[in-house]
Order: structure tokens, then sequence, then C-alpha cells
């Protein structure tokens, strides 16, 4: 799995490029990003993950969802988590061939606003970061069991069967220690309760009556909040003051208590 560590890592740190870039440089590091998700090792898998999609039917069928209003354009995903990855990777490659789409296709369907570095930073945050993480885990799912029926085949036939443990863990930052001597591996567990509440935040924001000026501004203090919970250290004091200068719309507000309240039970202080 070396190979596929190092693969995975060059692809964590375009998304790392496309998040710091602008939209004279973005282009480039979306490019060596899409060129990594088709890697020749990864081909057949991607050919059975994207089978009997068709990329350009799927946004025939979202751009219908615009309307007047900027910002009120929907992407029509399927229900299938596979089919949802599938067509994700098949935008990439559609928009790495088609460089000059991808502006209009940001502005449409993850618009903050006229600024068209932070629409591209809007589409990384939402489409490619989340893709990337997924993906990741879907070839390590269809990896795995494979790796292990090979090792069952060798040491005289008897099959290899592993040992699963459950970690039950509760609370902001909270870790696991793998092989921990010198070298700990510590994963941080943020709830996916706060990640949902977040993520409708956002979209909240973007379906909200605000002029452009307001949802840019709106949606720069969500960027902050997830960005302090991600961080494994958020702070209540830091928090409320943030989220109480978002708009005062009832939809939001209660998004907002929602978020708060989730927040308290995973121990922020």
């Amino acid at each position: 799995m070396g190979s596929r560590d190092v693969l995975f890592k060059r692809i964590n740190n375009a998304l790392f490029d496309m998040q710091a870039a602008t939209s004279q440089t973005f282009e480039q590091h979306f490019l060596t990003f899409a060129r990594l998700l088709a890697d020749s090792s990864l081909q057949h898998l991607n050919q059975k993950l994207t089978a009997e999609l068709d990329v350009d039917e799927f946004l025939e069928v979202s751009s219908r969802s615009q309307g007047s209003m900027m910002g009120s354009a929907r992407l029509a995903w399927p229900e299938g988590a596979d089919e949802v990855l599938g067509l994700q990777w098949l935008l990439i490659q559609k928009f790495a061939r088609e460089p000059r789409g991808l502006l209009s296709f940001a502005h449409t369907y993850y618009t903050v606003g006229r600024n068209l570095t932070d629409e591209l930073h809007s589409l990384t945050r939402q489409l490619l970061i989340p893709f990337a993480r997924d993906y990741k885990d879907h070839v390590m799912a269809v990896e795995q069991p494979e790796e292990l029926t090979s090792m069952g085949s060798t040491g005289g036939g008897t099959a290899y069967q592993p040992t699963q443990i459950t970690y039950q863990i509760n609370g902001n930052n909270a870790r696991v220690n793998l092989q921990s001597v010198d070298n700990s591996v510590n994963s941080v567990v943020i709830s996916s309760t706060v990640i949902n509440y977040i993520r409708d935040l956002r979209a909240e924001v973007q379906r909200a009556p605000l002029s452009e000026e307001q949802r840019a501004s709106a949606m720069e203090v969500v960027d902050e909040v997830e960005s302090q919970i991600v961080s494994g250290k958020p702070k209540r004091a830091i928090l409320a003051p943030l989220l109480a200068s978002l708009p005062a719309i009832d939809s939001i507000t209660s998004i907002v208590s929602n978020l708060l309240e989730a927040l308290t039970t995973i121990g922020a202080t």
C-alpha cells in the first residue's frame, strides 16, 4: 500500500494548493488533481465506478433548477452514494478537458458572489474535498478485501481472519492511539451532527434572501466557524459571537441554536 499512500498524499497536496490558489493559478492545481485521480493504477476501479453514468445528462437535468435569482441552481445528485461518487469523478475529468467551463460551473452551483477566487474556493470546500475523502474511503474499501483474500491464500491455505475492534469515542477531539510507542497515529473525531449542522447552515445562507455582499460575508463566517470546529479545539467564546453575527433569519437562527447546543454536548469550552 506504499504507492497508494503516496498517491493520496499527492492528491491531498493538490487540494491544499487549490485552497490557497487564486483564479489565475487554480487551473494548474486542478489539472494535477484530476490527473492523479485518473492514475493508471485506478483505471479498473474508475471504470466500474462510472459505468452507465452520463455526466452531460446530469448537468442538463441540473441546469433546469436554475431560477432567476443567482444561487438558486442545485445539482441533481442521485440517491446512490456510489453514483454520486462516480458523477463527481466524471465532473472533475470533464472540466480537466474543458477547464474554461470550470469557472461557469463554480459560479452557477457554488456561488458566493462575483469573486472568482472565492467561488473556486467554495467549489473546493464543498465538492472537491468531500469527494477526495469519500473517494479514498471507496478505494480502500474495495482494495482491502482483495488484500485479505490474497493473504488468506498463502501460509498453508489457512485464511486470515481479521480481528474487529469497535471503539466507542465521545467528546470533541477524542483520540485513539494506534501503534503508540514513539510513532502514534491520532484520529480526531468530530460529531457528525455538528458537521451536518454546518452543512445545513451553509445551504440556508445560500437560499436566504440576501444581497450578494451579505451572502458572501455570511459564508465567510460559516467558513470560519467550520475552521474553528475542525481544528479540534472549538471555543464557545469564539463561536457564539461569530454565529450571532449571521443574518437574523428564523431558519438560520434555528440552525445556529441547534449547532451551539450540539457543540456543548461534545465539550466545546
